[in-house]
C-alpha cells in the first residue's frame, strides 16, 4: 500500500494497491466514497470490488460487517471475474475481519492480510473431442505443440528428446492485447497414451488420446493453482474467454488428423 491520502471528512481518502502477476506490475487505487462517521464506510477500487465495512454496537462492543461487491463495467469480464472473487473472497474477508478484531483488541495482528494469503483453489479446463482416425496417428499430430496450442500461440525453440519427457519450448500470445511469454516443459510421456507440459508461469496442461468406437477420443485438460486473488481473476477470464477458441482448436485438430493418410 502507497500513496495513503487521508481526507479530515474521510470521503475521498485514498491509497494506492500494487502486486506482481506474471512478472507485470500491476496496481489499483481504492478510495472512499462514502463515510458515515461511526456508522459506515464505502470503499471503491479503480478496477474490482466495492467494500462496504459497516458497524453497529452489539454486547458492549462493536459488531463489524463487511461486504463486497464487484463492479466491473465490461461485459466481456463480468461474469468469470465475479465468479472467481465470490469464491475466494469469503476467506480473504474473514482474515481481514480477525485481524481488525485483533488489532483493536490485543495491539496485533492475529491473521495474515488478504494479500499475503496463498490461493488454494485449482481452476481447471477440458473438453474432448471423437476423431475417425487410429490412435496412434492422433498421438503423433498432437504431440507437436505447434498442434495442440493453437494457431494463436507462437512456439520456438523447440528440443525434443527421443523419450518425450523433457522437450521443451518457448510459447508466446497475447491476453487482452498484454503480450506473455513462457517455457513450457514434457514431463510426462507415455506414446499413444498422454502427455503432460508443465509451463513455468504455473499451468499443466495434459493431452490424452484413448480408443473410442473404432476410432480416438482425443481429451485435452489445463489445470492451474493461482498465487493470489489477481492471478485467480485474469486465470478464470482467460479460461472463460478461451472457451470458445478450444472447441475451433479441437475441431481443427479433427480435421487435420481424419485428412492424413492412414485415417478412416
Amino acid at each position: 500500500m502507497t500513496h495513503l491520502d487521508v481526507k479530515p471528512d474521510g470521503v475521498g481518502t485514498s491509497a494506492r494497491w500494487s502486486a506482481n502477476m506474471w512478472g507485470i506490475h500491476m496496481g489499483v487505487t481504492h478510495e472512499y466514497r462514502e463515510v458515515v462517521p461511526n456508522k459506515q464506510i464505502v470503499s471503491k477500487a479503480s478496477v474490482g470490488p466495492v467494500l462496504t465495512f459497516s458497524l453497529e454496537p452489539a454486547n458492549g462492543g462493536t459488531e463489524l460487517t463487511v461486504e463486497e461487491h464487484l463492479d466491473i463495467p465490461a461485459p466481456v469480464v463480468r461474469v468469470p471475474v465475479q465468479a472467481i472473487f465470490a469464491r475466494i473472497t469469503e476467506n480473504d474477508v474473514q482474515g481481514m475481519v480477525a485481524n481488525i478484531k485483533s488489532l483493536l483488541e490485543t495491539g496485533e495482528k492475529t491473521a495474515p492480510e488478504p494479500g499475503e494469503k496463498k490461493f488454494t483453489q485449482m481452476l481447471t479446463w477440458s473438453d474432448g473431442i471423437t476423431i475417425a482416425a487410429p490412435v496412434q496417428e492422433v498421438f503423433d499430430l498432437v504431440k507437436d505443440p505447434r498442434v495442440w496450442l493453437g494457431q494463436d500461440v507462437q512456439v520456438s525453440d523447440l528440443k525434443t528428446t527421443p523419450e518425450g519427457v523433457g522437450t521443451t519450448f518457448q510459447v508466446a500470445w497475447k491476453v487482452l492485447g498484454i503480450p506473455l511469454k513462457t517455457t513450457h516443459e514434457y514431463t510426462e510421456f507415455v506414446p499413444n497414451q498422454y502427455f503432460t507440459s508443465k509451463a513455468a508461469l504455473g499451468p499443466v496442461f495434459k493431452v490424452e488420446v484413448a480408443p473410442e468406437n473404432g476410432g480416438t477420443r482425443l481429451h485435452m485438460r489445463s489445470d492451474v493453482v493461482p498465487r493470489n486473488m489477481a492471478e485467480a481473476a485474469v486465470d478464470s477470464l482467460v479460461i472463460k474467454m478461451s472457451e470458445r477458441s478450444q472447441a475451433e482448436l479441437l475441431a481443427s485438430i479433427k480435421a487435420s488428423a481424419e485428412a492424413r493418410p492412414g485415417s478412416r
